[in-house]
């Protein structure tokens, strides 16, 4: 029961922020709980620096909140004379909501943290690109830390907590170098159209060709990864 209210206080976390994306006019596709926590999957980046913060600070704020309200709760009903376990388990939740809070407010991107700090750099920049960079950048050292502080617990004897932490510092390095190359790629295409991108004049094959004339006379001749088939008036098929 306790392991499924901590999963419903994740999946808090989360709507907190997919709510702000929404009423911000951003697309969300989704929100997908795992065991490192949960994601809201967005159709998009944020349209300005003040929603970026915005829906950064409204996840651990939610946490935040949960953890006092559960660690009082947890106070009262042990003060009334509640089930001892019952109250352990309140302690505990109020008790992980706060450390939710506190560790995804660490300025290491893609945590909250670390798109507070991008948000913060694209105010005083106006570049996302760069931002995205600084952040990341930040995000990747962390990730570095987590590994060599799991290794270092390995060593002190504790296996299983190190190779916890060692696994969340490559995830954490792992997600902040997909976030700045899906911006940059983003960037990077800007506007781009499928016409400023194609080859203007492909080189075609007639619908009876066979298929070793097409592997010897245009596979080994020709630089391309698709032939589009026409007929003989040049439609395509």
């Amino acid at each position: 029961v306790t392991s499924v209210a901590f999963f419903a206080c994740l999946l808090a976390h989360e709507l907190a922020h997919a709510v702000v994306a929404r009423s911000a006019g951003m697309q969300v596709d989704g929100i997908v709980l795992w065991m490192f926590g949960g994601v809201s999957r967005l159709g998009g980046d944020a349209p300005d620096a003040g929603t970026e913060q915005r829906m950064a600070v409204a996840g651990p704020l939610t946490s935040a909140g949960l953890g006092v309200g559960l660690f009082g709760l947890a106070v009262v009903a042990g003060a009334a004379g509640a089930p001892e376990l019952g109250v352990a388990a309140a302690a505990w939740l109020g008790l992980m909501n706060g450390l939710l809070a506190l560790f995804n407010l660490l300025p290491a991107y893609p945590l909250d943290g670390g798109r507070v700090l991008r948000a913060i750099v694209w105010r005083r920049t106006g570049d996302r690109r760069r931002a995205t960079a600084v952040a990341a950048a930040t995000g990747t050292g962390f990730g570095y830390g987590l590994m060599a502080l799991g290794a270092l617990v390995v060593l002190a004897g504790d296996g299983l907590g190190g190779v916890w932490l060692a696994l969340l510092g490559w995830i954490v390095h792992d997600a902040a170098r997909a976030e700045q190359a899906a911006v940059e790629l983003r960037s990077l295409l800007g506007d781009a159209r499928v016409d400023d991108l194609m080859t203007p004049d492909p080189v075609t094959v007639p619908p009876d060709l066979t298929v070793e004339a097409l592997i010897g006379h245009f596979v080994g001749l020709y630089r391309c990864s698709a032939f589009p088939v026409v007929d003989h008036d040049g439609s395509p098929l």
